[in-house]
């Protein structure tokens, strides 16, 4: 028999019994058979069911939550987020005087980048600029030349083929996207951008 912790209780045809070994896919490995193929155990499960009009609902976890060393505690994992980024000037609104925003993301737990979204709103004639940009992890270029893209044709919300795997950044990092105007504005006209970024986070 397999040696290890007290993982809980069988029953029995009318007694309790301990059950001793290690957790595998919902058993537990009880002992080896002459071949060295693992012997595995079942707990019994016990379903409690409610009734809805007469028939019995039986209550199942969620996949999701298999991941718990215990309630309320969940083991390292991870998962899909998104990361705001915030502009450092003027609020995100470009105007005839502010012609150059940076927008940027810290992070507090290890995240990797891979799409990126981008809303804009126009006000004026003279809002028809373009907004290019480039994208940095740390100091690091994550694009294939210093040439500013088009972070509106990249960060549509309907944009097809443009998930990337950018670098992998620890917490502490800040993600920035410097980004100009191709046209300049004139008179009261205004740009307003939002960027964020979805990927892959350590938690």
């Amino acid at each position: 028999m397999a040696y290890g912790q007290v993982l809980g209780h069988v029953l029995g045809a009318d007694k309790h019994f301990d059950v001793v070994g290690d957790d595998v896919d919902g058993g537990v490995v009880l002992g080896w058979d002459a071949n060295g193929n693992e012997i595995v155990g079942r707990h019994r499960k016990h379903h409690h069911h409610h009734k809805h009009h007469g028939h019995a609902l039986a209550l199942n976890r969620p996949d999701w939550r298999g991941e718990e060393l215990a309630p309320g505690v969940v083991m390292p994992g991870e998962g899909l987020i998104p990361l705001p980024m915030t502009p450092q000037q003027n609020g995100g609104t470009f105007t005839a005087t502010v012609v150059s925003i940076t927008w940027q993301g810290q992070l507090q737990v290890p995240f990797r980048s891979e799409r990126l979204l981008v809303s804009s709103a126009r006000t004026g004639p003279t809002s028809t600029g373009r907004l290019l940009g480039q994208m940095f992890v740390g100091v690091s270029l994550q694009q294939a030349d210093i040439t500013g893209l088009d972070m509106e044709l990249v960060g549509a919300a309907n944009a097809f083929g443009t998930r990337m795997t950018m670098i992998q950044a620890p917490p502490g990092i800040l993600i920035r996207i410097p980004v100009v105007l191709s046209t300049a504005l004139a008179n009261t006209d205004t740009i307003f951008a939002s960027f964020q970024f979805l990927g892959r986070v350590v938690h």
